[in-house]
């Protein structure tokens, strides 16, 4: 009687010690599988140079980085083709996608380089690898109602004129610039990219729509835009400081040797004065274009991967 009982009990223990088993070795199959893939433990050093290529992210606007007629154009793109050409770059194959969705983007490996004028900011800097500065010192601008009716100067301006309703993109640095002046959140609507909230303003759903000042600029050459005008000037001080932003390529941690090795070759693309020209022939002035000498490590600190 007592051996009738046990010898049910007897089975099912060896059955899952026997699934176990299997179950132990088929995951570890799978981890050597995994780490043995060349597509998951290549670096992207080892990537462009046995493939040549380079998956980059923008988020459209112009003239950082945007799609034209099915193509990627634009300063940082161009600028980021010459630069790595000597890496063994043959081809660019680029991701249009929110400006929120860049760094995510990256971190999940759907892209390999973010090149659409991404400002360097202490939060960014704990997240990514950034190369070197790509040209001068830039500026945030507005795009308001011609007349600019509500008297857009300021963050501060924004703060305490409640009848202002924000237009912003999703992930923009300025959204800390304006917590920090006081500028309440259910007053900001938050868009995907620069045509979206471009329309929003266009429309009357906001009044204002802050961006880089080369999509400001971009949205007052294209001859379907009327009626809206730059906001000057537009004093950009936070806690009485004046924002100065520098636009850079970012990486992946991980990535960070390719990075030394773009930076390599950017300081060579700067002295021969690639950099400079590329940028002002979309119409920037000098010193909008000329880099400054200023580095990724001295804008980061102790963040800086």
């Amino acid at each position: 009687m007592l051996a009738q009982q046990l010898q049910p009990r007897g089975i099912i223990m060896k059955l899952a010690t026997m699934t176990r088993n299997v179950a132990l070795l088929a995951a570890s199959v799978l981890s050597v599988t995994l780490l043995g893939s060349p597509a998951l433990s290549q670096t992207l050093k080892e990537k462009v140079a046995s493939e040549g290529k380079l998956t980059i992210g923008v988020y459209n606007a112009w003239p950082d980085g945007f799609v034209k007629d099915g193509e990627i154009a634009g300063t940082q793109p161009e600028i980021l083709r010459e630069v790595a050409k000597s890496l063994g770059l043959k081809t660019i194959e680029f991701q249009a996608m929110d400006f929120g969705a860049l760094i995510p983007s990256l971190m999940a490996k759907r892209i390999d380089v973010i090149a659409g004028g991404m400002y360097v900011t202490p939060n960014r800097c704990k997240q990514v690898a950034f190369s070197n500065p790509v040209g001068g010192p830039r500026g945030n601008a507005i795009l308001v109602k011609a007349g600019n009716p509500l008297s857009i100067h300021s963050y501060q301006d924004m703060a305490e004129n409640s009848k202002i309703r924000v237009g912003n993109l999703r992930g923009a640095a300025s959204l800390e610039y304006m917590a920090a002046a006081g500028v309440p959140k259910e007053r900001i609507q938050l868009f995907p990219d620069h045509p979206t909230g471009l329309a929003a303003l266009l429309a009357g759903r906001v009044d204002m729509l802050i961006n880089a000042s080369g999509a400001i600029v971009g949205s007052l050459r294209d001859p379907n835009v009327k009626g809206l005008e730059r906001a000057e000037p537009f004093k950009e001080v936070v806690d009485g400081k004046e924002m100065i932003h520098y636009s850079s390529f970012a990486f992946r941690p991980e990535d960070k040797e390719f990075r030394d090795l773009i930076d390599q070759s950017l300081t060579e693309k700067n002295r021969e004065g690639v950099v400079a020209k590329t940028i002002m022939s979309y119409g920037f002035p000098e010193r909008d274009a000329t880099p400054t000498g200023v580095t990724a490590k001295e804008l980061c600190g102790s963040d800086y991967h």
